[in-house]
């Protein structure tokens, strides 16, 4: 059986010297592309901003739940009635009076609300106080806005301003009477040909109703809708 063994193996090929071992032991040892870096997962800026809420809120809470724990057992030092508080019950205690004080929170801005209508209005994900200036004063600061802009179509042959930063009209003739001194929504590149067209108009934070100069002269108070219409703007659903 050896003598068989040892015959067959004298007449069969060595591995490492035939062919195909040579191009598998090529193949093996060949030198592959280098793949650098790896894939990075990040979070979004909502989500980043969210993590971070979270977190601040999260160690305020324990830091809040570790003080009420320490001033509780202090105090029970002297009253020997109070039972002493594990930092599981501090805890426990501290999200309730969390809750507690949300609550009256969401209670005072209601009622604030209904008092106030009208007194906030929404700007992204956040409420700002609506200090724009009473009817009157913002028709008058308007009409100041129109002489200015008919006193610059004269002087150039009937064209108004290409945009609402020339040289020639102050800036703060373009700022509507709000504390912020948010500029007017202004419609470049119009002549005094063209009456019926919407020249320029309060923004958004001055309410529903808003008070719009048109080339004409005119000055109108005109619903959000209609000028969304008149500029062309798609209505949000």
């Amino acid at each position: 059986m050896q003598f068989v063994a040892g015959r067959l193996k004298s007449h069969t090929p060595s591995v490492a010297t035939s062919p195909v071992g040579i191009l598998c032991l090529l193949t093996a040892t060949a030198p592959l592309p280098a793949r650098a870096g790896m894939t990075v997962y990040d979070l979004t800026d909502v989500a980043r901003l969210r993590l971070e809420d979270i977190s601040f809120f999260t160690v305020l809470l324990l830091v809040s739940a570790l003080g009420i724990r320490l001033l509780w057992n202090y105090l029970a030092k002297d009253f020997p009635r109070l039972p002493r508080l594990s930092f599981l019950k501090a805890l426990s205690l501290t999200g309730l009076l969390s809750l507690l004080m949300a609550l009256i929170l969401i209670m005072i801005s209601g009622a604030r609300e209904i008092l106030t209508p009208g007194t906030w209005y929404r700007q992204g994900s956040h409420y700002r106080p609506n200090d724009v200036g009473n009817a009157e004063m913002r028709q008058q600061t308007i009409e100041g806005l129109r002489s200015a802009l008919m006193r610059y179509a004269n002087s150039h042959g009937g064209r108004f301003p290409p945009h609402d930063y020339v040289e020639e009209i102050p800036g703060r003739v373009w700022e509507a009477p709000d504390m912020a001194g948010t500029r007017y929504v202004y419609v470049g590149g119009l002549s005094t040909n063209q009456l019926t067209a919407l020249l320029a108009c309060e923004p958004r934070n001055f309410g529903e109703q808003r008070f719009a100069l048109f080339v004409d002269g005119e000055i109108k108070q005109l619903q959000t809708p209609e000028i969304h219409k008149l500029l062309g703007v798609p209505d949000k659903p």
